[in-house]
């Protein structure tokens, strides 16, 4: 379930079936490009996927973005992130920290946190259709992976 006002009822009435958090997080440098958008949709996409097909089972948490000037800028944005984590591991038992950026994935694999890196945005055009093809390709990839943490 995605996190929005209009569907707490709902999510309060499948909270006992909800047990996986995915939380998308974007590591993007300083130059304001297409690419900087492009993957920010991607990852987006590739989570929004992952949350239709596991809909019931997965709640996804809202995307963070993180602007790395250098690798403090990793440090500060992985101590955020594993504070939110430590703070709904009682909720959800299933973690998932998505990211597109390997730095960020070992410094929160050093603090116990499950990751998965997504792949690089494809060259096509973000409303593309082989864009968005890719995206559930990706997604299906995540899923699996999904599946292995409840196992």
């Amino acid at each position: 379930m995605r996190w929005k006002t209009e569907d707490m009822e709902q999510m309060i009435g499948m909270e006992e079936y909800v047990d996986t958090l995915v939380y998308p997080v974007c590591v993007l440098g300083t130059c304001w490009d297409i690419n900087w958008v492009k993957q920010q949709l991607w990852l987006e996409r590739v989570c929004g996927y992952v949350e239709r097909q596991l809909t019931g089972r997965l709640f996804l948490f809202q995307p963070l973005s993180v602007i790395s000037k250098k690798e403090s800028s990793v440090k500060i944005a992985c101590d955020f992130i594993a504070q939110n984590i430590y703070g709904l591991i009682d909720r959800f038992p299933h973690c998932l920290v998505v990211t597109n950026d390997s730095a960020m994935s070992t410094a929160l694999m050093k603090k116990q946190i499950n990751t998965y890196i997504v792949s690089a945005p494809p060259e096509e055009k973000t409303d593309s259709k082989t864009f968005l093809e890719k995206a559930r390709h990706e997604s299906d990839r995540l899923v699996k992976h999904c599946i292995a943490l409840w196992l």
